[in-house]
């Protein structure tokens, strides 16, 4: 996993982060995808604060009814952002849990097909949670163990490999997030 180093905290919450997938030699195709998968899904489980964001402002002049009323002061040493005083607080429900920073299950593309070897790339990121990612519907594997859920720290990483075999829309989510 990478993630920029410039203003961890703000770069981070604005999704600066992602995942490095590294290979044996001779391991993969001429396109880098490993020989032994059809499909490759890269899951990151992220909790965005967005007020320590480089776009909360320009978010609350985009989207907010009243922007004035939600003025904020960036920190002039590269901190998180502050409210200035006397103004409404933006408190804590500008933290959403995520999935790829996508929220209230929007996620789209976790496709595959009945059969296929399917390769799962799930990571966390540092805001301090916890997760347990949960397969509704199939089983993989991880560490030769077959299971529909994994224990993932902050900042954890983890490979698990699936061959579908009960076709359907199924639910992929987090029990603790």
């Amino acid at each position: 996993m990478y993630h920029s180093h410039t203003n961890d905290v703000r770069d981070v919450n604005a999704g600066l982060m992602g995942p490095m997938i590294v290979s044996a030699d001779g391991s993969t195709g001429a396109d880098g995808t490993p020989r032994d998968v059809d499909r490759e899904l890269v899951v990151t489980f992220q909790e965005v604060f967005e007020n320590e964001s480089w776009y909360i402002e320009e978010n609350i002049r985009t989207y907010s009814t009243d922007p004035d009323a939600q003025t904020i002061v960036p920190d002039p040493f590269g901190g998180p952002i502050v409210l200035a005083e006397g103004y409404q607080t933006l408190g804590d429900y500008n933290l959403m849990e995520s999935l790829n920073g996508f929220v209230y299950g929007n996620l789209d593309g976790l496709t595959m097909r009945v059969g296929e070897r399917v390769r799962w790339y799930i990571m966390a990121t540092t805001n301090f949670e916890l997760h347990t990612p949960h397969w509704h519907g199939n089983v993989v594997t991880i560490g030769n163990q077959r299971t529909d859920v994994a224990s993932l720290l902050t900042m954890g990483m983890l490979v698990a490999d699936m061959v579908p075999d009960n076709p359907g829309e199924w639910l992929f989510h987090c029990h603790t997030g």
